[in-house]
């Protein structure tokens, strides 16, 4: 593992980046601040009374500051929709299920979405996206983020900010970092990762969401290498504020603050909620902020470029013109249009169908899907039906599961269950629709089956803030699908879970017939897995994470922190080879399940024609010296000029209309492909470097271009502490494009 030798003093925000008029009107607004203004707006105000009131509802408050007209700012959950208070708004599907789409226009448009109804409520931020990794396959958050490859989260995390902030609402990218799924002991264990492992995966999604330039980036709880995150000079100075060129604001999670002075010097801008945890008004912050500077332990030019941080977004988003008032419950009512309120739903429809992976399917003879006509369809499983608490209970699995529990949760104004959905479309051809609730009499289950034309049970695997999970299905999942198959020749399999399970006991049944895995849908769970059974909607989702057939073969099973320890911690001992390319690299191990990027389709894809076509003047570019300090958001802009361009054809061999998602691979040469710092001959397993959402019509052809810059064919240097290219002596790249990780249908090479 390595360590840092703390970084100060904490720079000064430039505004490079397009932030200049904003950073300027900042200062200007500062400057007219007294010591005590200023640490208010660094200061969170406390948490939200309870029950809500109109003039203090948000879970984070900057205070009004009257004298200069500034009315104060307000942050709060979720990245599904507005969080805490019945609202009115749109229940979207969470992180996991939008990154299953692997499709940047819908990745953009529910960042937009969700910020046209936070700002339609007043509300200044939203406390997202989640980029951290689903690295502890059990971990309870893992359902908020993007998946577990820092590729696909990074170009989740772009456009979500880039949709959030297009809206006119400032974007948080957190939590910053190395914080990845685990809730056990999560506000005391110390994730420790060598250089390269921090720069080649964890970092990454931060520097290309930070090339959309987001208002803030929230600190974790975790420690990194034993250091804390909100007071982690190297982290937040270095790392951040000088490495990747970020203009805008540190903020704590809540209660995450352990220290004052310190955290400032580190590069720390804000404190949440503001006050300590179980201290009732006590602050690290506010009085004992405004002392610290008096004192002279805190220089003042750190307090005004604290401020300046936090309100250039605010002028550069235009919050300080014509801004709705916070207002969450005293009007109820969202302030926007009923066509905006339906396109929201048809766009959360849209993203739950999308983001629906069909796993496995053996269509033909009236079985599998698509479905036809059948004579009846019978449900299983609480999953089938709704949650016996309604919308109060949304985050929780006693019914059908729209989402993951606690502060990623949301209120729906409405939950559409696959019962209700399936009734109501089964109608048109006058299906008979039966359904089985419970999972307390398997004998009764098996007689039911019995009956069935199509059978489809409906299972489902819950998490949640704070508590992690096992890999076995709720509600006797796993026995309910058993006695189902056993009675049922044509049964599908619906899952509705958080991420990866153990589905062994049942996946290879002969009458299993398609298995669909929904993710988390949203409030439109019903109507948009109704549009993929009847084939209104090809399936096109690909998982973002490998579904073992162990728990043991998960490649950092090992280094879960499972009882309590005065000082947890946990080492990243598998380096760079995160999920597909340590199941990849371990040939000892059985193969996966389902590896990261499966998912079929009701068509046949075709791939050919692989063209791959470096720069004119890639010598040139590559001449270029990559500077450590950064010109731009997200690091030095030379790591992303494009060096070469792929290209290759995709023909739709039918049935059917349909979306493929080709993925391109990168195998690289010597240094680049080690396995970690320590390595020095070892072949690295492929790492993902390009994807494309691409629609093809029934017996057509679409060519496609993916574009790999010089960050995508780099490797990060130990030595120099640097992004450096392989290149002279015959360096080769093996290029490989797919349909999966695992299903690679073209290959090629180019040389540098």
């Amino acid at each position: 593992m390595y360590s840092k030798e703390p970084s100060y003093p904490s720079p000064n925000a430039t505004g490079r980046g397009g932030w200049d008029v904003a950073i300027s009107k900042a200062k200007r607004f500062v400057s007219r601040l007294t010591i005590e203004e200023k640490v208010s707006i660094c200061t969170g105000t406390g948490l939200p009374p309870e029950p809500y009131t109109p003039d203090h509802t948000c879970q984070g408050n900057i205070q009004s500051i009257p004298r200069v007209n500034f009315s104060g700012l307000c942050y709060t959950d979720s990245d599904t929709g507005i969080g805490n208070a019945h609202s009115y708004g749109t229940g979207f599907p969470p992180g996991v299920t939008v990154a299953s789409t692997w499709n940047r226009e819908l990745m953009r448009a529910r960042g937009f979405a969700i910020a046209e109804e936070f700002k339609a409520k007043g509300i200044h931020a939203v406390l997202g996206p989640v980029l951290a990794f689903a690295r502890t396959v059990g971990g309870g958050t893992n359902f908020e983020g993007f998946g577990n490859d820092p590729y696909l989260i990074g170009v989740a995390g772009y456009e979500t900010v880039t949709g959030h902030q297009g809206a006119g609402v400032q974007a948080e990218i957190k939590q910053y970092i190395g914080y990845d799924g685990q809730q056990y002991n999560r506000t005391y264990y110390s994730s420790n990762m060598d250089s390269k492992t921090f720069h080649e995966v964890y970092l990454w999604p931060y520097a290309e969401a930070l090339r959309a330039s987001p208002a803030c980036v929230m600190t974790s709880y975790a420690y990194v290498n034993n250091s804390y995150s909100s007071q982690n000079a190297y982290l937040l100075n270095d790392v951040l504020k000088t490495h990747l060129g970020f203009q805008g604001y540190t903020q704590t999670d809540w209660f995450g603050l352990k220290a004052g002075v310190a955290a400032v010097l580190s590069g720390l801008d804000q404190d949440m909620p503001g006050v300590a945890a179980d201290s009732g008004s006590w602050s690290f912050f506010g009085t004992n902020y405004t002392e610290a500077v008096k004192n002279g332990s805190i220089p003042e030019w750190r307090l005004t470029d604290a401020a300046v941080r936090i309100m250039t977004p605010y002028f550069w988003l235009g919050q300080d013109r014509g801004y709705p008032q916070v207002n969450l419950v005293d009007d109820p009512r969202l302030t926007i249009t009923d066509s905006q309120r339906q396109r929201h739903r048809t766009l959360a429809c849209e993203i739950a169908a999308a983001g629906t992976v069909l796993l496995h399917n053996t269509p033909g003879r009236k079985k599998g899907l698509p479905l036809g006509k059948p004579t009846t369809i019978t449900l299983f499983g609480p999953a089938a039906g709704q949650n016996p608490g309604s919308v109060d209970d949304i985050g929780y699995a006693e019914g059908t599961l729209a989402n993951g529990g606690g502060s990623a949760s949301t209120f729906y104004p409405r939950l559409i269950d696959p019962i209700s959905a399936i009734q109501q479309r089964a109608a048109e051809d006058l299906t008979l629709v039966d359904w089985i609730t419970t999972t307390t009499n398997l004998t009764y289950t098996a007689s039911i089956a019995q009956r069935g034309t199509v059978c489809i049970p409906i299972v489902s695997s819950f998490s949640g803030e704070g508590t992690d999970r096992t890999l076995t299905l709720l509600h006797n999942g796993d026995q309910m699908i058993q006695t189902v198959a056993n009675n049922c020749a044509n049964t599908i399999v619906i899952i509705q879970s958080v991420g990866p399970i153990n589905m062994e006991s049942w996946v290879e049944h002969p009458n299993i017939t398609a298995i669909l895995w929904t993710n988390l849908g949203g409030q439109e769970l019903g109507p948009a897995l109704v549009d993929i059974l009847y084939g209104k909607v090809n399936p096109s989702g690909r998982l973002v994470y490998t579904i073992a057939r162990n728990i043991s073969d998960y490649p950092n099973q090992g280094h879960i922190i499972k009882e309590p320890q005065p000082y947890p911690q946990i080492d990243y001992t598998e380096g760079v080879l995160v999920d597909y390319r340590g199941f990849e690299s371990n040939q000892e191990k059985t193969p996966p399940r389902f590896w990261f990027g499966h998912g079929l389709s009701y068509s046949n894809f075709t791939y050919s024609n692989l063209q791959i076509r470096k720069q004119a003047d890639l010598d040139t570019m590559l001449e270029r010296p990559i500077e450590y300090v950064a010109d731009a958001p997200g690091g030095d802009s030379k790591l992303y000029d494009v060096a070469v361009v792929v290209s290759f054809s995709i023909r739709n061999e039918g049935p059917y209309d349909g979306v493929e998602i080709p993925q391109l691979y990168l195998r690289m040469p010597g240094e680049a492909g080690n396995i970690n710092s320590t390595t020095t001959n070892s072949t690295m397993a492929k790492v993902l470097r390009g994807f494309e959402s691409v629609r093809v019509r029934d017996e057509e052809t679409q060519e496609v271009r993916l574009f790999l810059t010089r960050k995508d064919i780099s490797y990060w240097s130990t030595g120099e502490q640097n992004w450096v290219t392989p290149s002279g002596g015959g360096s080769r790249f093996e290029v490989l494009v797919g349909a999966s990780s695992s299903d690679i249908r073209l290959y090629g090479e180019f040389v540098l």
